[in-house]
């Protein structure tokens, strides 16, 4: 099977026009997994309570320089302690803008050393807060 032969199940899990499964490729799996990540509380999961980071608790902190530091270090360490097989982080980059909290995410695919970036905006009401 070929790299572009791969398929994964969609994130969120969803159903095709066509009734079956909808399927991810590759990139948009790993992308997922770092939404997953960033999104998971910690002590969400009950079978891996140390799974995640839980970023959208840290909306309702003072947003400030010192949230931006902080916020960089645990993603990026939570990111790189369960996606270090696949991807190596290069940079987290934590801004604060009025009330929303920027968080881009650059990294290098282990398999074909290609970098990416994903930016997810975290909003203090509920909601669609991925980017």
């Amino acid at each position: 099977m070929s790299d572009t032969d791969e398929s994964y199940l969609a994130f969120p899990f969803g159903l095709a026009g066509d009734g079956g499964v909808a399927r991810a490729d590759r990139d948009q799996t790993i992308r997922a997994r770092i939404e997953q990540v960033l999104f998971t509380a910690s002590r969400e999961r009950v079978m891996l309570p140390e799974f995640g980071c839980g970023v959208r608790d840290l909306v309702f902190q003072a947003n400030g320089e010192a949230l931006a530091a902080a916020t960089e270090f645990t993603v990026a360490r939570a990111l790189q302690t369960y996606l270090g097989n696949e991807v190596m982080i290069n940079a987290v980059d934590v801004k604060n803008d009025d009330e929303k909290l920027l968080i881009e995410v650059v990294y290098t695919k282990s398999r074909d050393l290609q970098r990416e970036s994903v930016m997810f905006q975290l909003l203090p009401f509920a909601g669609d807060n991925r980017g």
